[in-house]
């Protein structure tokens, strides 16, 4: 679910990969996109922050700040990721939409989700290697 608005955007979307891992993905997207962390529980999958957009304010040009909230929560296969990023107050008369975050966030997610599932690891060293290879390229350690 995607939802739009004057200030914010939200989405909701299931994935089929581990809460643990749709956890971990979801934390180096917040570092990729330079989110600032308020709190963070790790037991509940919940996180919130901030982040400094591009967007300017009308009267002084400054760059504007988002509230983030990330969160995961598990689903009978996978788990459900839930993405909000608005604005401190709804703006009634912004005519642009407001998700250009969500869609970055999502859009990095789904390209780590895509790597996570195109991979293993090697039983030596430990790092995660492409699934096509056959040998790992840290160790040497020939791969099954």
């Amino acid at each position: 679910m995607r939802v739009n608005g004057s200030g914010g955007s939200f989405v909701q979307q299931a994935f089929q990969i581990s809460l643990e891992a749709a956890w971990q993905l979801g934390l180096m997207v917040i570092a990729d996109m330079g989110i600032e962390a308020e709190s963070q529980d790790d037991q509940q999958h919940l996180f919130s922050g901030s982040l400094l957009t591009e967007e300017k304010s009308f009267l002084f040009g400054r760059p504007k700040r988002k509230f983030v909230t990330f969160a995961v929560q598990p689903l009978e296969e996978g788990c459900q990721v839930i993405v909000d990023i608005h604005k401190k107050h709804l703006e009634v008369y912004s005519l642009t939409p407001q998700n250009r975050e969500t869609k970055q966030f999502m859009e990095l997610f789904q390209q780590k989700v895509d790597a996570y599932l195109h991979q293993r690891i090697c039983s030596r060293c430990g790092q995660a290697v492409a699934v096509g290879m056959a040998f790992c390229p840290y160790c040497g350690q020939k791969l099954d």
